[in-house]
């Protein structure tokens, strides 16, 4: 890594500002268009699986509609008043029974088979063994005896809470005798009990036949079989209709799908076959089948493929036009620091007259006319230095009268003071040694740092002082953890809140007031506090102080920002400076910072 960026550091600027121009706009693009992606494709999907299962939704509809009518009509012939006479009557061979079978009662189903021709068989088991059977003639009548043992008939034979059920495909079933006529067809059917209206027994049972080809026929015309494969399974998992064939053997597990849900409708994106695919599966009322469909991703995403490949395209053919127009601007503005180049050259060599052609007002101008202003200086500042020399005296001298200004300040005080003591004015003797002890700390030999011990002490001799001047109108009360005394702080910054408290506080108060100063250390951290009960200030000022617009230049807006700029600059973001206030009660500052001895300070 290191080694590419020494290569690209030391290729020429027109290369860097091309490179990086492309590189952002690649990564852009790319970020931009892999969202787009996403979120084309998300919506291609929740589309397609909407639209896939309105489909099969009307596939399942077909089924039942057709399931609806068989159940119908099983109930039509079984609920029949002439059939329900019909098989509760004794056949006793006389001609009239059998005219009235022929005219009245076998042509019941034959008209039932013409209307609906979808129907592939329809046969009425009598329960009444007087009847006989009609050898040679299909009307539908058949004797009980042919399927009393047959496994799937005794399941609703012999259940009593059982009236109809729905059997799975099989084979049809035959009734016919004829030695040519065997079952090949592949059905579902319905069966119905017909009860006696004499004593509610079972009577006979109605079976209806539909061919699975026929009654499935929806799922093959289904318009979403097309960009996929539409299933009909049972509810064991197997599937029964498949590419619309019949389909004895095959599994919803062998297509490559986990079980799904028996009773409720389906739809997700899973991986089948190793594609990541929409599956859903709706369950049908009746016959106890599914409709599933498998509708693999790449179908639905190939519109957005698409759309993605010619996006793309587009966008390189943009990318490599704005890059061309990249490197015409960085040539011709390039061309112009070339002169100005070629001019420090020049003055490098000892030429001072050199100046560059200014045309525009642009960056480029700017740099070329404060190259011509200092070339124009260079003169002058050469002949400066000799002045700048006497300067630098100058402000030697100065630096040694600030040092003896000190000294002539304390001993004026120590001679007032001495001068008071002779006059018998203690009055005078302690405020002149009190004010000498706070120019002594203020000064601080010059020091921006001191230490707390120094500050309470500057501010005692202060408060000093100003109870001379107010008179004994206030009192001062220290609470102070020794072990802070040690601790390094910036200098001056109690002085000037105790002085706010007085001024703002407790002068306007007019009345007798307290000043407390706190100073402890919690944490690892100092925490000094100025406290006073004066007159306390209103939501909008304390708001105006917080965000550091001070109403006026004497104010104590102006302390309290000099005093966080100088925190800030000696501890960054480890302080705290907090003001709270309330009118009437009086206000409460509170000043938090890291603790270090001053031998820790550098």
């Amino acid at each position: 890594m290191a080694r590419l960026m020494r290569v690209f550091h030391n290729r020429s600027v027109i290369f860097k500002f091309v490179a990086i121009y492309v590189s952002i706009l690649l990564v852009s693009l790319a970020v931009m268009g892999y969202t787009l992606y996403r979120q084309a494709a998300s919506s291609a999907i929740e589309q397609a699986r909407t639209v896939m299962e309105q489909n099969l939704r009307q596939t399942k509809e077909s089924i039942e509609e057709k399931v609806k009518m068989t159940e119908n009509i099983s109930q039509i012939i079984a609920f029949d008043s002439r059939i329900q006479t019909f098989l509760d009557s004794d056949f006793i061979n006389e001609s009239f029974q059998l005219q009235d079978y022929r005219d009245n009662i076998a042509p019941i189903l034959d008209n039932i088979m013409r209307q609906n021709a979808y129907i592939h068989s329809l046969h009425v088991y009598m329960g009444n063994p007087t009847i006989p059977e009609l050898y040679g003639v299909y009307d539908g009548f058949y004797g009980m005896q042919r399927i009393r043992d047959d496994p799937p008939y005794r399941a609703i034979l012999e259940n009593d809470g059982l009236r109809s059920v729905w059997r799975g495909l099989h084979k049809e079933n035959a009734l016919l005798i004829r030695p040519d006529i065997t079952a090949n067809a592949d059905v579902l059917s319905f069966n119905r009990k017909v009860y006696s209206v004499h004593n509610f027994e079972v009577a006979g049972l109605v079976e209806i036949e539909i061919t699975a080809q026929e009654l499935l026929r929806s799922a093959e015309d289904s318009v979403s079989a097309d960009i996929g494969s539409v299933f009909i399974a049972n509810d064991d998992g197997g599937i029964v209709f498949a590419d619309g064939q019949i389909a004895y053997e095959k599994r919803l597990e062998q297509a490559g799908l986990a079980e799904l849900p028996l009773d409720e409708v389906v739809n997700r994106v899973s991986s089948v076959g190793g594609h990541r695919s929409i599956v859903i599966s709706i369950p049908l009322t009746g016959p106890g089948l599914r409709v599933v469909g498998v509708f693999p991703l790449g179908h639905v995403l190939d519109k957005v493929n698409g759309s993605i490949r010619t996006t793309v395209i587009v966008l390189t053919a943009a990318l490599l036009l704005l890059s061309l127009l990249v490197y015409y601007v960085t040539v011709k503005l390039l061309s112009r620091m070339k002169l100005l180049l070629k001019a420090m050259k020049q003055v490098r060599e000892g030429s001072l007259d050199v100046s560059v052609p200014v045309a525009w007002n642009d960056e480029f101008s700017q740099m070329a006319l404060s190259f011509n202003h200092m070339t124009g200086r260079i003169h002058e500042l050469v002949e400066t230095v000799y002045k700048a020399e006497l300067l630098e005296k100058e402000a030697e001298v100065k630096a040694l009268e600030s040092q003896i200004n000190p000294h002539f300040l304390y001993n004026t005080l120590a001679t007032i003071s001495w001068v008071a003591r002779k006059a018998k004015a203690p009055e005078v003797v302690r405020l002149s040694d009190s004010l000498a002890k706070f120019y002594r700390l203020v000064l601080n030999k010059g020091s921006s740092e001191t230490s707390v011990g120094n500050e309470l002490d500057m501010v005692k001799a202060y408060l000093e002082i100003q109870k001379f001047r107010f008179e004994d109108r206030f009192d001062a009360v220290f609470e102070v953890d020794e072990r802070v005394r040690e601790f390094a702080t910036v200098k001056n910054i109690l002085q000037p809140l105790v002085e706010n408290a007085l001024v703002h506080g407790i002068e306007p108060k007019r009345a007798h007031g307290t000043i407390r100063i706190k100073a402890g250390v919690e944490e690892n951290r100092v925490v000094l506090q100025v406290a006073d009960d004066g007159v306390g200030m209103g939501a909008e000022r304390l708001r105006e102080l917080k965000e550091g617009r001070p109403v006026d230049s004497h104010g104590s807006g102006y302390a309290l920002a000099n005093i966080g700029d100088r925190l800030r600059r000696m501890y960054g973001d480890g302080h705290r400076l907090e003001l709270f206030s309330r009118p009437g009660i009086g206000t409460v500052v509170t000043v938090v910072f890291a603790a270090r001895r001053r031998t820790d300070i550098a």
